[in-house]
């Protein structure tokens, strides 16, 4: 299993609450495509976005292209929000 770990942010939320984090993620869960590997996902909200956590299944053959891809099409279900990897 791999983790995918990025932070959203929303310039017109500063900071969020565990219900921002909460409607992440029932949004991602409704447009999940089977398909993609995604086994779990996970939100926290945090100062100044929310922590997401996607873990993928598999042995790491599908490769960076499909995780991306798979990665790409669920965020695009979030308008508003910018995705970044954590520092």
């Amino acid at each position: 299993m791999h983790l995918v770990h990025l932070i959203l942010t929303r310039p017109d939320l500063h900071q969020p609450s565990p219900a921002d984090a909460e409607r992440i993620l029932d949004t991602l869960w409704a447009h999940l495509d089977p398909g993609t590997g995604i086994e779990h996902m996970r939100t926290r909200p945090r100062p100044s976005g929310v922590d997401l956590g996607l873990w993928f299944s598999g042995d790491g053959t599908d490769g960076a292209q499909h995780v991306a891809a798979a990665v790409t099409r669920l965020l695009a279900s979030l308008p508003g929000w910018t995705a970044t990897a954590p520092h």
